[in-house]
C-alpha cells in the first residue's frame, strides 16, 4: 500500500511540491490561451464569438467535473484523482496543438477542463496536510501556484507562441507528463481513513452542476452562502482574465508579447503576495481581516482601471489587483475549508472551484458583452463595483459565515 501522508512525513515537502506544480499546470492551461488567441483564430478562421466559445469551455468543463473528481477522491484517495488528472492533462494540450479544426480545439479544451477540474481534490489534499493553525499558509502556497500559473501561461502564451503558435501546449504537455511521472513515483496518499457516504445518490448528486446544488439548497446555510459568494468574486474578477488584453489592445495598442508580458509581471505580484505574505498577516490580522482588506482593495482597483490611459496610472491598479486578489483568495478559501468536514473535504472544495469557475464562464460573456457595447473601460467599471458587492454580502452575513466565539 502507498503510506499515508502521515506514515511519510519525510516526502511531506516533496509531496507539497508536486501538488504546487499540478495547480500550477491547470492554471496554465487556463491561461496560455490569452496572449495567442487572436494569432490562434487567425488560423482556424474563427470570429470573436468563436473565440469566447473557445475560453469559456475550458472552464466548463471545471464546472461540470469539479464536483465528481472530489466525490471520487474522498471514497478512492487524492492520489489515483491526481495522478489521472495529470496524464489526461497532457493529453489535451498534445491534442490542442494537433488541433487544425475548431470542432478538434473545442474537443481538446473541454478535455482539458475535464482532467483540470483536480484543482479541488490538490486543495483538499492540503487541507489532509494542515491543521486548522496553519489552513491560511497551506492556501498561500496553493495561491501562489496559482499566480506563477497565471505568469507562465501568459509568458508561454505571448514568448513561445510569437515562435510558434502551437509550442506553448507541447511545453506545456511536456511539464504536465513530467510531474505525473514524479507524483507516480513520490506523491503518498494524504487521505485519512474516515468513511465517506457512497452510493447512486451521492454519485447522482455530484454529477449536477454545482450552481444547480446551491439553488437547490442541498449544503447547509453557511455553505450555501460561502459557494455564491465563491461565483460572485470569480464573475467580477473574470473582467481582468477575459478582457484585460483586448483592453489593453484598444486603450495602448499592444500586441500578444506586450500584453503576456505585463500579465506575467503582475502575477508574480500575486503569486508573490500570496507566498511571502499570507502566512504572516493570517498570525497578524486573521483571515477576516484578509478577507475584507484584500477585496476592497481589489474592487477599488480594478475599477480604477476604466481611468486609466497610460502605464503610468494603470501600474498602480494592476498591483493594486494582484495584492488584493493575494490577500484575500487564500483567506476567504481557509475560512470556507473550516466550515466543511474533514470527511467531505475533497467534494467541497471542489464544488468552491465549481463555483469559481462557473463565475469565469458567465463573466467571460457577460463583460465580453458590455465591452463590445459600451467600450473598453466600462467592464472594468462594473467588475470593481460588483465586487464590492461581494464584499458587502460578506459583512451583511459574517454572521453566518464565521464562527461565533
Amino acid at each position: 500500500m502507498q503510506p499515508t501522508m502521515v506514515e511519510a512525513k519525510g516526502g511531506r515537502r516533496l509531496a507539497i511540491g508536486v501538488i504546487f506544480t499540478t495547480i500550477l499546470i491547470d492554471f496554465i492551461g487556463f491561461s496560455i490561451l490569452i496572449p495567442v488567441l487572436p494569432r490562434f483564430a487567425k488560423t482556424l478562421g474563427i470570429d470573436a464569438f468563436h473565440i469566447g466559445l473557445i475560453t469559456a469551455l475550458y472552464a466548463l468543463g471545471l464546472v461540470l467535473f469539479l464536483p465528481l473528481w472530489g466525490w471520487v477522491s474522498d471514497r478512492v484517495g487524492r492520489r489515483p484523482v491526481l495522478l489521472v488528472s495529470l496524464l489526461g492533462t497532457a493529453l489535451s494540450f498534445v491534442l490542442l496543438a494537433l488541433a487544425e479544426t475548431l470542432p478538434a480545439v473545442l474537443i481538446a479544451r473541454f478535455m482539458g477542463g475535464f482532467f483540470g477540474a483536480s484543482i479541488g481534490t490538490a486543495q483538499a489534499y492540503m487541507t489532509d496536510l494542515t491543521d486548522e493553525d496553519s489552513r491560511a499558509q497551506g492556501m498561500g502556497v496553493i495561491g501562489a501556484a496559482s499566480g506563477v500559473g497565471l505568469v507562465l501561461g501568459t509568458a508561454l502564451g505571448g514568448i513561445l507562441g510569437g515562435i510558434d503558435p502551437v509550442l506553448p501546449f507541447y511545453a506545456t504537455a511536456g511539464v504536465a507528463a513530467a510531474n505525473f511521472v514524479l507524483a507516480a513515483f513520490a506523491l503518498p496518499e494524504s487521505k485519512a481513513p474516515v468513511p465517506a457516504q457512497s452510493g447512486a445518490i451521492g454519485l447522482l448528486r455530484v454529477l449536477v452542476p454545482a450552481p444547480l446544488l446551491v439553488m437547490a439548497s442541498v449544503h447547509e446555510r453557511k455553505q450555501r452562502l460561502y459557494l455564491y459568494l465563491f461565483l460572485h468574486i470569480f464573475f467580477a474578477f473574470s473582467a481582468i482574465e477575459s478582457m484585460f488584453p483586448l483592453f489593453a489592445a484598444a486603450r495602448f495598442g499592444w500586441g500578444e508579447m506586450q500584453t503576456g508580458l505585463y500579465m506575467a509581471g503582475v502575477g508574480i505580484v500575486l503569486g508573490g503576495s500570496q507566498g511571502l505574505f499570507v502566512g504572516r498577516l493570517s498570525r497578524e490580522w486573521g483571515e477576516l481581516t484578509m478577507t475584507i482588506v484584500g477585496l476592497g482593495i481589489t474592487g477599488v482597483s480594478i475599477a480604477g482601471l476604466a481611468f486609466c490611459h497610460s502605464v503610468l496610472t494603470l501600474t498602480p491598479c494592476a498591483i493594486g489587483v494582484a495584492l488584493g486578489g493575494g490577500i484575500a483568495f487564500p483567506a476567504f478559501t481557509s475560512l470556507f475549508s473550516k466550515a466543511c468536514g474533514a470527511h467531505e473535504a475533497g467534494e467541497t472544495m471542489s464544488q468552491s472551484q465549481a463555483m469559481v469557475h462557473s463565475g469565469r464562464v458567465l463573466g467571460a460573456l457577460a463583460w465580453g458583452y458590455v465591452f463590445a457595447s459600451a467600450g473598453p473601460g466600462t467592464p472594468f467599471f462594473l467588475a470593481g463595483l460588483t465586487l464590492l458587492g461581494a464584499l458587502g454580502l460578506f459583512l451583511l452575513f459574517s454572521r453566518v459565515l464565521l464562527p461565533q466565539t
